[in-house]
Order: structure tokens, then sequence, then C-alpha cells
């Protein structure tokens, strides 16, 4: 078991699976969408991952100043046979063997009371109409949040403390982003020609705007969670018995070089 990650520290490189490629490189990750927001949580399986990946996937347009991925304790080919690489509009990063949860020291807990928001009851009673069954006093994977720098290093950390702990939404994670003061800097003289040009040019009547795009509807919390994300309903939990050995996730295979 490692130890607790915190700002300031740098999380290692590594490669990673998805259900659509194998041997991903986080460095290239990183370094294409930083600052990142990384959300760790339980198996593709659990209703209350499930209810996530659905959240994010509706509101993802919503976070403009960063990018996103999911880690999940599941095996990357068993969500191949349901999730292509058009599924989702983040990655889904797959790490059964919960090598990373064990690097970074992300607990699992047992029972309901310590483990349960009354968002989460909320979720798992709308499971169970639908044919859920969680087993009696199974352990259950607490989430954890992170943002991420290009070079690894952590700007923000939160360890969940119920299953529902972390960014409400992807419009949640702009306001972050915005609270730690991430967001890119507007350029004064950009910011200047906006106010004076334009309407001097055009005037407020004026049709010489072209009109604002229309963005996709947000998220419906009544709607159901899982009516856009593929079934799964053979997805075995994280500490069930694997049904075949794979290299999920190889923290050595791209060490990290100050370079």
């Amino acid at each position: 078991m490692g130890k607790r990650i915190a700002p300031g520290d740098r999380i290692p490189f590594f490669q990673y699976d998805t259900p659509y490629s194998a041997q991903n490189s986080f460095r290239e990750l990183l370094k294409q969408n930083a600052p990142l927001v990384l959300v760790f949580m339980s198996n593709f399986g659990h209703p209350v991952t499930r209810t996530f990946v659905s959240r994010y996937s509706h509101t993802r347009h919503k976070l403009t100043d960063g990018g996103f991925a999911m880690v999940v304790r599941s095996y990357p080919e068993k969500l191949a046979e349901n999730i292509g690489p058009n599924s989702l509009p983040y990655p889904l990063l797959c790490d059964a063997e919960g090598v990373l949860y064990d690097l970074l020291a992300i607990p699992s807990k047992t029972g309901f009371w310590r483990t349960c928001s009354l968002e989460a009851w909320r979720i798992l009673k709308k499971a169970r109409r639908r044919g859920y069954v969680m087993p009696a006093h199974q352990p259950q994977q607490m989430p954890l949040t992170l943002i991420l720098d290009a070079d690894g290093t952590v700007l923000f950390s939160h360890y969940g403390s119920s299953l529902t702990d972390v960014p409400e939404d992807c419009g949640a994670m702009q306001n972050l982003l915005a609270e730690l003061d991430l967001l890119p800097e507007e350029p004064e003289d950009a910011a200047e020609d906006f106010e004076t040009d334009g309407y001097e040019e055009y005037g407020e009547e004026d049709d010489g705007y072209d009109e604002a795009p229309v963005e996709p509807e947000d998220y419906d919390p009544d709607a159901d969670d899982f009516a856009d994300v593929p079934d799964d309903s053979d997805v075995r939990e994280y500490n069930s018995p694997k049904l075949s050995h794979t290299m999920l996730l190889g923290l050595l295979d791209d060490p990290y070089q100050d370079d």
C-alpha cells in the first residue's frame, strides 16, 4: 500500500489500457489535457459509478478549460464488448488490479452508513428496482479526485468520504478550476477590443454578430441515469475472479524522467 497523495506531490507516469486501446501513455494524456481532472471510482458495473459515467458524459461540454479522465476498477477486455472509442467523450482508464488505487492509498470501506450518502442511497434504490443486488458486507471502493498539471504535479487532491463524494458534474469541475485560479488568463488587448470595437461597428441591436452555438441540453438529474451508458450486465465486480490475464498497468513502463 502506498501513501495518500497531496498537492505538490507528483504522480508517476505510466501506461494504461482503455476498453478500446492498450498501452496508452499517461504522459501524453497530461501533455494534451492539462490541467487534467482525474476521478477514481469503483468498477464500471457499480450503479454509482455508472451514474457518474453517464452524468459526466452529459455535461462534458461544460468543462472548457481543462481535460477529464476517469479511472475504474474494471477489466478493459470485458468493457470492450460494449464500449467503443466513440462511446464516451473522455478517456476511461481501466485498473482492475487496483495498482493505482494501492499506490495512492485510496481506501475501501465496509458498512452501508460509512460509505453511503443520501445521493448514493437514491442511486442504489433505483438500481435495486432494476434488479441490481449488492453482495452483503462487500467492501466499497471509495473515490478520489485529482487535478494534475502537465508534469504530473498534483494541484488538487480530495479523498471522498462517501461513494458520491466527487464533482457533481463537469460544470462543477470547471468551477473548481476557477476557484483554484487554474483558468487561462484572457489577453488584455482582446478584452479591450471586445468591449469597444464590436459595439462601435454593429451596435447593440445589429444582426452582425453570429448566433451563439447551441449547447447540448443540461443534464436532468431526474432522468434515467443509465439511459446512454452501454449495458454491461456481464461485467464482473472488481473483486470477483478474473476471467483472463492481461497487463493492465505497468508503472515502470514509462518512468518519470527530469527532462
